[in-house]
């Protein structure tokens, strides 16, 4: 019996169940975030001027309460945060001119997470009375 041959077998048998192991993804991280528990989340509307708009950040500030902006796609459903104008004329994040809705009075319709985070749905811009 040639030992050689055998202990060079038994490495290279370690080694491909080692290169396997290490390929194979890992999910374990993903069961330990915290989830979004739908049936806690509270409707909320918040009607004022926005102070900030931060767009490489998503998220702005509508009387003095952070309000972070969603853009995300599940299956071939897209949600994303929706600007409407007076005139109806819909525009989201990717496109959004921060300077045209800068120190506007909006209506902010959204939801308040567990957590006490702010996620707008829609941001509409009123009009001022005057």
């Amino acid at each position: 019996m040639n030992y050689t041959n055998l202990f060079r077998n038994i490495l290279l048998f370690f080694f491909v169940l080692g290169l396997g192991l290490m390929l194979c993804p890992n999910n374990a991280a993903a069961f330990s975030k915290k989830g979004i528990d739908f049936d806690r989340m509270k409707p909320i509307e918040i009607n004022a001027v926005i102070q900030d708009i931060n767009v490489n950040k998503k998220y702005l500030i509508v009387g003095e309460q952070k309000v972070y902006l969603i853009e995300f796609k599940l299956g071939s459903d897209e949600y994303r945060s929706a600007f409407v104008d007076e005139r109806g004329d819909t525009s989201y994040i990717t496109s959004l001119r921060a300077s045209k809705w800068r120190g506007k009075r909006v209506l902010v319709r959204g939801f308040k997470l567990t957590n006490g985070e702010i996620v707008a749905g829609t941001i509409k811009k009123i009009r001022s009375r005057r």
